[in-house]
């Protein structure tokens, strides 16, 4: 239930600060309200609902610093998880082939023409180098932000796309050398290097 509400989010079929009603959706996916009412709490938590006194729940209108705290967030994690994500898999602790797999699925996809999953296998990349780091705090604290980077990564794909192909690739090998320095380097910047293009991007659908 909650993939099909933040799909329908991203995808603006329901457009911000429109009404999200429990009966409404309950009876166009025909399923009760309780997996609705979780769903519609995880998306709140992340950021994409609201709930507003006599109105309910409501879509968020996503702002300029929503997408400023999501790339500072995201420098703040993944560039630490990169670096030992690249230790451990230098020591032999964890194994490259599920990342290898999402790196070979993300191509696949993009030259089919499949962008929607072409950019799931790209947030699913992100989520493993995590993951690798054995940290399971860095990893429950990426997890309320895969949503929105959906979001971003949808919207904004086609402004980078040669570019981060390269990048993902240039990551990938730095971790398979087991250069940590050089992988947290690369992380950081393949972050960084994406926040003003993304903005420039996502300028229509920002609110201020």
């Amino acid at each position: 239930m909650y993939r099909a509400l933040l799909r329908s989010i991203i995808a603006g079929d329901a457009a911000p600060g429109s009404r999200l009603k429990e009966r409404e959706l309950s009876e166009r996916y025909a399923v009760s309200r309780i997996p609705i009412r979780q769903a519609l709490q995880r998306l709140e938590s992340e950021g994409f609902v609201l709930a507003e006194p006599r109105r309910g729940a409501v879509v968020k209108p996503m702002t300029r610093h929503d997408v400023e705290e999501l790339f500072d967030a995201r420098l703040c994690i993944e560039p630490f998880a990169t670096r030992h994500a690249a230790l451990r898999l230098a020591a032999g602790i964890e194994s490259a082939d599920r990342l290898t797999a999402i790196l070979a699925e993300a191509r696949s996809r993009f030259a089919d023409g499949d962008d929607v999953e072409g950019i799931s296998s790209n947030l699913g990349f992100h989520a493993e180098v995590v993951r690798l780091s054995g940290n399971g705090l860095l990893v429950r604290s990426l997890q309320p932000m895969l949503g929105r980077m959906e979001w971003v990564f949808r919207l904004t794909h086609g402004a980078r796309e040669g570019e981060q192909a390269g990048e993902h690739q240039q990551l990938y090998e730095a971790l398979l050398q087991g250069n940590a320095e050089l992988a947290a380097a690369q992380a950081y910047a393949h972050i960084e290097r994406g926040r003003v293009p993304t903005l420039a991007a996502l300028a229509p659908f920002l609110t201020r």
